[in-house]
C-alpha cells in the first residue's frame, strides 16, 4: 500500500512540475513564486512518501489466556473446593 502511495506521490509531483513550467521570458521577469511552489510540492510529496514507507504497523500485545479455578466453600469437607474453571484473558 505504501509503495502505491509513493508512486502516486511521485506521479503527482511530476504532473505538478510539468504544469508549472515557465517560459524563459517569465522566468527572467522575476516570477519565481511558481517555481518555488512546484519545488516545495515535490520536496513535500517526496518526504511524505519516504515517511509513509518507513511506517511500522502498530504493536498489539498477544492475548494471554489461562483457566482460573473457581473455588467455593464446602461445609462437608470444611475447606474450599474447586467447582469449575473460568477462562481469564489479559
Amino acid at each position: 500500500m505504501f509503495r502505491k502511495f509513493a508512486i502516486a506521490a511521485v506521479t503527482v509531483a511530476t504532473v505538478a512540475t510539468a504544469a508549472v513550467t515557465l517560459t524563459p521570458n517569465d522566468a527572467h521577469a522575476g516570477n519565481r513564486r511558481a517555481g518555488a511552489v512546484a519545488a516545495g510540492a515535490i520536496i513535500g510529496l517526496a518526504a511524505g512518501a519516504i515517511i509513509a514507507s518507513q511506517a511500522q504497523p502498530r504493536y498489539h500485545a498477544p492475548v494471554r489466556c489461562h483457566n482460573k479455578p473457581v473455588r467455593r466453600w464446602n461445609p462437608y469437607y470444611r475447606q474450599y473446593v474447586v467447582v469449575g474453571h473460568r477462562r481469564v484473558c489479559r
